[in-house]
């Protein structure tokens, strides 16, 4: 459909106000039958489709944000079964989402690309053989719709007695031809990521009236979306709904934390019973109250976000793991729109770190393959002449004050491909994005001062932070640490794709970084890094930049400050993850198994045990005297790594030569962990299980591949054809440990 899709004009039309437009023409199709009908179409910023009162794109939510000024993704959808001969009514609702925000109410940013913009084709194939495109031009009218106001951060209004859209397009009732767009927009291109869309539609646990006359719905659990509402009342009475993750001590809804005011507004047309959604907002939310004279039937939450196919599991034996896995997986799914959000309220902006932080394990529980390579389109439109990323993408926004310029933030754009490429193997994706790669890291290069970077976010919302940035780890130390991983992986990528002169040059500067990096802030009398936080400490460990015979004791430096502080780790949006990572590569899961196990401040169980339904941004959140900050957000979502690849023990890197080694460890924490996931081979199970004397280790491949399996320091290549059992004595130690597997080895795994 591109080829039609491009013949077609963008249209627009003048406002008044905030009311939002509705486009439509009427198509009176003669007796031949239709054979087929399709249409590919764009509206700014966010549409619906209807064909003769039937809406198409029902509870899907398109198109996905872009950098609109580059990029504008199309849909195609077959519309044969909806066109009838004669007459056939075409209409299609516009609302703002992230093209235009004026601010009324609550918004995270204010600004407009402007007005409100539609291009559309419509290609027929009659049964005869005949064929016929409509395209958007003058031909097509526009008139006032029935939403009266339409903000991504503020919520909607509508009013149901606003029916002229759907009469016949004449002009004499209400409708005007729409105007041609003359100005500039983005490309074209088919969107092609899964569509964001209603996944799942929520029954309501609690009902209550309130003192004031409002009710308040419970849903029982956080989650992004919207809702349906069923009403019955008069014309032109009015229902105000207000959303809200938290209750404040009267009982009603708590904005303070995710962004105030937002709310809906329905004006009834009284034709009995009545059914509404918002189309083009939707907010982080667990209770919402309702304000009306009307008869208030009923309402469903509607949790929305990208389709994502879901293709991994976890369970295990330890009820509270099994409750972060869930914890964690509900702030995923809120966050996993058209862009990876960091909330869904407050912000609804694209932050980048979280795509590598915590890919590796959304990549373990779905496949988001497609999803992150329209993130990664948007770093390209967003990447700056001098090869900035900036923290956000798309830039809808520019922050000051460190907010734009991060390492840890952009350096997504390197690490994310080769994340990519590790669970799907495909070279196209390293070759697609190298250059952009390139690009940052030059200038990532240019802004060093002595070799070390020393500017940007850090480990955001660390345990003890005043009042957001680090309290543990000096910046310079997580902004280098990123530095020296991407030289590392962009060495990785350049010989790959053969090229030999890039890889040997990284490589170079790889090592100038890390022997910076030692000289910086390595201190010989303490064998720690900095200021000795965990975070310091782990990001070295993981990363190999410890000299060789420094490494176990920077390993028992981190070991003995997690035991000092019983057991609990204190790093933040950064560290956090590779504190995990670091412990799981140095053989340390039993701090890992016993950390998940707790239930006091700081940790999971604690958000557990204080009620959380999604993770909080802060370790702090959900404290039942004092809730602070969004009450869904998964960039400590670390956890879910650890999980799949090191208690289930499923490691994959399609770079290696065996691309799946499965090594578990066996806590004391955990009987039985069964869990599966999509590999190059298909979907791969490992289940393992504690018995009386002995442990099974069960390993399962949809298809044929040689993998290494290493249980307790013993590995043995093997080629799986359906499934394979391994049972050995049980004895203690087999948790595994620096004695067992030689301590912080030097994997050259990055």
């Amino acid at each position: 459909m591109r080829e039609y899709i491009e013949l077609a004009n963008w249209i627009t039309a003048e406002r008044t106000g905030t009311r939002m437009p509705v486009f439509g023409i009427d198509l009176i199709l003669p007796k031949e039958g239709i054979a087929q009908a399709k249409m590919a179409i764009c509206g700014l910023g966010q549409f619906a489709l209807f064909v003769s009162g039937q809406e198409i794109n029902k509870d899907i939510y398109e198109p996905g944000w872009t950098d609109y000024r580059k990029t504008c993704l199309y849909s195609v959808y077959d519309l044969t079964r909806y066109f009838k001969q004669g007459e056939n009514r075409i209409r299609v609702m516009l609302g703002n989402g992230m093209y235009h925000e004026d601010g009324k109410r609550y918004a995270k940013f204010t600004g407009t690309m402007g007005e409100p913009l539609l291009t559309a084709a419509l290609h027929l194939i009659y049964e005869d053989g005949r064929e016929k495109t409509v395209i958007t031009d003058e031909d097509w009218a526009v008139c006032e719709g029935p939403i009266l106001y339409s903000s991504i951060y503020g919520g909607e209004d509508y009013d149901a007695g606003e029916d002229r859209w759907m009469t016949p397009v004449l002009e004499e009732g209400g409708w005007k031809k729409a105007a041609l767009y003359r100005g500039r927009i983005g490309e074209l291109k088919e969107g092609c990521y899964p569509p964001v869309k209603v996944m799942n539609e929520i029954e309501v646990q609690e009902r209550k009236m309130l003192a004031d006359g409002s009710i308040l719905l419970d849903f029982g659990r956080n989650f992004a979306g919207r809702f349906r509402m069923r009403i019955r009342g008069s014309q032109g009475q009015t229902v105000k709904i207000t959303p809200g993750e938290l209750l404040n001590g009267e009982g009603k809804i708590n904005q303070e934390f995710t962004g105030a005011p937002h709310y809906y507004v329905y004006t009834l047309s009284g034709e009995g019973e009545e059914v509404w959604a918002p189309r083009f907002t939707f907010y982080g939310q667990r209770y919402v109250t309702v304000e009306t004279e009307a008869e208030l039937l009923g309402m469903t939450g509607l949790e929305q976000h990208a389709s994502c196919p879901h293709t991994g599991s976890f369970r295990c034996s330890n009820e509270m793991y099994n409750q972060i896995h869930e914890l964690i997986l509900g702030a995923v799914r809120s966050n996993m729109q058209s862009v990876f959000t960091d909330c869904p309220h407050r912000e609804k902006l694209g932050w980048l770190e979280e795509n590598h932080l915590i890919g590796p394990g959304i990549l373990y529980n779905y496949d988001a393959l497609a999803l992150y390579e329209k993130i990664l389109d948007d770093m390209e439109d967003a990447q700056t002449e001098e090869g900035l990323i900036p923290s956000i993408c798309p830039e809808y926004v520019k922050f000051e004050q460190g907010f734009r310029d991060s390492s840890e933030w952009g350096s997504a754009c390197v690490l994310l491909p080769w994340y990519l490429y590790e669970r799907y193997g495909k070279t196209e994706l390293l070759r697609k994005y190298y250059k952009m790669g390139q690009r940052y890291v030059s200038y990532l290069m240019t802004k060093r001062k002595g070799g070390i970077l020393n500017y940007g976010l850090g480990d955001w919302l660390d345990v003890g932070h005043y009042p957001m940035h680090p309290a543990n780890t000096p910046i310079p130390v997580t902004a280098t640490a990123i530095l020296y991983q991407d030289l590392c992986v962009m060495g990785k990528i350049a010989e790959i794709l053969e090229r030999s002169e890039d890889a040997e040059r990284y490589k170079r500067e790889a090592e100038e970084c890390r022997k910076a990096f030692n000289e910086a802030f390595f201190y010989p009398l303490s064998h720690a890094y900095a200021t000795g936080s965990q975070t310091a400490n782990a990001m070295a460990l993981y990363l190999d930049i410890p000299k060789e015979e420094e490494r176990e004791k920077v390993l028992q430096n981190l070991v003995e400050d997690i035991r000092m502080r019983k057991g609990h780790f204190t790093g933040g949006d950064v560290g956090h993850p590779y504190i995990l990572r670091a412990l799981g590569k140095c053989g340390r899961s039993d701090l890992v198994a016993q950390n998940l196990a707790k239930t006091d401040f700081p940790g999971y169980g604690y958000q557990v045990i204080c009620g959380a339904t999604t993770l909080c941004e802060d370790w702090n959140g959900p404290n039942p005297q004092n809730p602070i900050m969004s009450q869904n957000h998964f960039m400590l979502g670390g956890a879910e790594e650890w999980f799949y690849r090191y208690l289930a023990g499923i490691c994959l890197d399609a770079s290696g030569k065996v691309k799946i080694r499965v090594e578990p460890c066996f806590p004391d924490e955990v009987e039985w962990v069964e869990c599966e996931t999509l590999t190059t081979a298909g979907m791969c199970r490992v289940h393992w299980k504690k018995e009386e004397e002995s442990i099974s280790v069960l390993v399962e491949l949809e298809r044929p591949e040689e993998i290494v399996l290493c249980i307790n320091g013993r590995e043995e290549k093997i080629k799986v054809e359906g499934r394979i059992e391994r049972r050995l004595k049980r004895r203690a130690g087999w948790i595994i440990t620096p004695e067992v597997n030689g301590g912080c080895r030097r994997t050259g795994h990055i």
